[in-house]
């Protein structure tokens, strides 16, 4: 076997656990070389000789309180985005965008009553567009009306 086929597989050994082909392999490698095979088993017996770590008696405990700590994080400020809008701090601008809503609404309504009148006087205009031509044809008489003199008041008193 060559040096980096075995360097990958002892790579491969420190992420998993080796395989039944690969540890042939392995098998067959330290049987070929002798040196390297002591020097496996002497780090097989320093590992096998290491004392297991302490672990915190409540380390299940810690675990699951940090998962759920975790779990718990995420739906919290996904749910409630909307409502810290409505904090105080945040108070001039719903002022503003009350305000502006306000605004766009009475606009709206204002177009719309523009709108409304531009239609009653265009069929105010086209119900005069359907007179006969003879309907206007007096208009001197109705020039003179519109020239005559401002009201008597005196009369006016009088006829009262």
């Amino acid at each position: 076997m060559k040096q980096p086929e075995i360097e990958t597989l002892l790579q491969t050994a420190r992420e998993r656990d080796l395989t039944g082909g690969e540890l042939a392999k392995l098998e067959r490698w330290l049987a070929a070389n002798p040196a390297e095979q002591a020097e496996w088993e002497a780090l097989d017996r320093l590992l096998a000789a290491l004392p297991d770590a302490p672990v915190a008696t409540n380390f299940t405990a810690r675990v699951l309180d940090e998962v759920r700590r975790a779990e718990t994080a995420q739906p919290a400020l996904a749910q409630v985005w909307w409502q810290r809008l409505l904090a105080p701090q945040f108070r001039p601008i719903q002022i503003a965008a009350a305000a502006t809503l306000a605004m766009v609404i009475g606009g709206v309504g204002y177009q719309s009553h523009l709108n409304q009148s531009q239609a009653e006087m265009a069929s105010a205009v086209a119900s005069i567009a359907e007179f006969t031509p003879d309907f206007l044809a007096d208009f001197e008489a109705i020039e003179a009306v519109a020239q005559a003199d401002a009201i008597d008041e005196e009369l006016w008193a009088a006829l009262k």
